[in-house]
């Protein structure tokens, strides 16, 4: 029972790293585009797909691409892009120290 269980287990791995190497993939085409054509598909697509899509892509890259977008899909990705940093438990502002007494008065 177990052997079986170890086989199903490491079938899974094997499955999800394919499918992470076929992204990678996916990722690696889009940052080998011209930025004009890469950004006429990414205008388009849903923006699930698109924010998996280019929070993967190196931020230069990103960058000529998202200028050649229209402004509307740029908008959109920005703000997803924001979005999503923000709900990151690292950049919560949760995690910050509290600061606690009276600010005091910079004296020149």
């Amino acid at each position: 029972m177990k052997a079986t269980e170890a086989r199903i287990t490491v079938a899974g791995q094997n499955k999800d790293e394919a499918a992470a190497q076929r992204f990678k993939g996916i990722v690696t085409m889009y940052e080998g585009m011209k930025p004009k054509d890469a950004a006429k598909v990414f205008d388009r697509l849903e923006m699930s797909v698109l924010f998996d899509i280019a929070s993967q892509i190196a931020p230069r890259k990103m960058s000529d691409i998202m200028g050649q977008m229209q402004p509307e899909a740029a908008e959109r990705l920005t703000v997803e892009l924001a979005r999503r940093a923000g709900t990151d438990s690292s950049n919560s502002a949760s995690n910050l120290p509290k600061i606690d007494g009276k600010p005091t008065s910079v004296r020149n």
